[in-house]
């Protein structure tokens, strides 16, 4: 009666189990080869549709690129906010004779707008658009950048190159996150569940004569007693849960050498911090109007620049995952983000300071 129960139970789970190694073992082929089947489709009727000669130098620029990037991807974001500073930037500079939209090709670049996927700057046309843009442009003046301007491009184009690098670092180590944490809840629950039922099954005890018999058995016959014989269930439970353990135990210790959840967080709040000092930087542009230039509180900036340095050096890289990274700072030089809070160097405070008043002169002997 008790076998009868057991087996079932026992085929059941292990039913469970395949189909658990087989979906992790799908996620990892589909990871293994860039196969996404749950990806939404995207609409390619509107790209078809496009006139084949579009007049933006946006869409020239885009149209360029070797490799498309995704909907989703940080690249669309990264450009749009540089996109806002750099047109704030060429408009400071009052050329009534330019569109904003269709801006000469060197203006373009000396902008910092070709910023491709990759992270490089370079702007390709497509076959047979690299004519009309010449032609366009050939008689175009050069864009004159005063150095405060250069320093806010250069800024921007360093906050966007660094989410490039963040979301990249985050992204690549979605799917292991994900695999990992599927695995060991799959894992935790059948250890509980088949520890569990070691302490509800018993083992059945042979009497003496069944086993000397079986001890004269061939290997064949003891090694199918051991697996389909009286009280197996209680033998295959009972492995089942110290191997499920040690496999549980063994999850949890691989955190101590491979950790993608942690380099998942820490670029991610990395991301969620440099969008936000973008949009600092692309709400304080001003322009000059005496010098047509853009114009930005100094004090700002040496916060923004220090702060740049911070986050970049918190960014991991996919490989971060295997080391115990020190991105606490505790190795990392002190870096004031106030102005308030930057003193004077080490051998200079003090010095303007009061001293203490020394103890009192005693009276003189008489």
């Amino acid at each position: 009666m008790q076998n009868r129960f057991v087996r079932p139970l026992i085929l059941s789970v292990i039913g469970i189990v395949l189909v658990a190694v087989l979906i992790v073992g799908t996620l990892f082929v589909a990871n293994r080869y860039a196969v996404q089947p749950f990806a939404p489709k995207t609409d390619t009727s509107s790209t078809a549709g496009q006139a084949k000669t579009p007049q933006q130098t946006e869409a020239y620029f885009t149209n360029g690129l070797k490799s498309q990037a995704s909907a989703t991807d940080e690249w669309w974001g990264a450009r749009s906010d540089h996109r806002l500073l750099a047109y704030a930037v060429f408009s400071c500079k009052k050329l009534s004779d330019v569109v904003l939209d269709a801006m000469p090709r060197q203006y373009f670049s000396a902008l910092l707008l070709d910023l491709a996927p990759s992270g490089n700057h370079v702007f390709v046309a497509k076959e047979g658009e690299e004519a009309l843009l010449a032609t366009r442009d050939k008689d175009v003046k050069p864009l004159v950048l005063t150095g405060t301007d250069q320093d806010l491009l250069s800024l921007s184009d360093s906050i966007a190159r660094a989410r490039l690098s963040a979301a990249d670092g985050a992204n690549s180590n979605v799917p292991w996150v994900q695999r990992l944490g599927v695995t060991t809840l799959i894992i935790s629950a059948l250890a509980t569940l088949f520890v569990t039922l070691q302490g509800k099954t018993r083992a059945v005890e042979l009497s003496d004569e069944d086993k000397k018999t079986l001890d004269k058995s061939s290997i064949g016959v003891r090694f199918s007693y051991a697996l389909w014989g009286p009280g197996s269930g209680f033998r295959w439970v009972a492995f089942l849960a110290i191997a499920l353990s040690i496999t549980g135990t063994s999850l949890t210790g691989l955190k101590q050498v491979y950790d993608p959840t942690r380099i998942l967080t820490q670029n991610t709040r990395a991301l969620l911090d440099l969008r936000q000092l973008h949009q600092e930087v692309i709400l304080s542009v001003k322009c000059d109007a005496k010098e047509s230039r853009a114009a930005v509180d100094s004090n700002k900036m040496t916060d923004w620049i220090n702060a740049i340095r911070r986050i970049r050096a918190t960014i991991l890289p996919e490989y971060g995952a295997y080391a115990n990274l020190d991105v606490g700072g505790s190795s990392q030089r002190f870096e004031p983000t106030s102005n308030q809070s930057r003193g004077a160097p080490a051998e200079t405070q003090g010095q303007d300071q009061t001293a203490p008043a020394g103890p009192p002169t005693p009276p003189a002997n008489k």
